[in-house]
């Protein structure tokens, strides 16, 4: 029984000796999925900033060439067609929809008649 003790001690210094050697890599490790996600989430948040900058771009050209009450005549003359590709049950009454879902996010503070 003397050989098997000598083997499971070497066993658990090598393991021993074998996790302190591996600590400073695990630590890295940890260290870079913590930078990884602040990355990530840093990302994410200036896709949004991104978006909105994109829309409120849209929303100033949009503004210069349809001033005000053209943008409301303009989104009236969609939602008319609107209703009548969906009388007649077509597939692109989908598409004209989020058109003026779009168009209804460039004057929020109007509420078109």
């Amino acid at each position: 029984m003397r050989w098997d003790d000598e083997w499971e001690r070497w066993f658990l210094q090598e393991a021993k000796r074998r996790r302190q050697e591996e600590k400073p890599l695990h630590d890295r490790i940890n260290r870079l999925e913590a930078a990884l996600y602040d990355a990530q989430q840093t990302i994410r948040h200036l896709q949004a900033d991104k978006r909105e900058c994109y829309e409120r771009t849209q929303a100033v050209a949009l503004g210069k060439v349809f001033p005000g009450p053209e943008l409301l005549a303009l989104k009236k003359t969609l939602e008319e067609a609107w209703l009548e590709l969906v009388l007649v049950a077509s597939p692109k009454a989908e598409a004209l929809s989020e058109l003026i879902r779009v168009l209804e996010r460039y004057f929020p503070d109007q509420n078109p008649g």
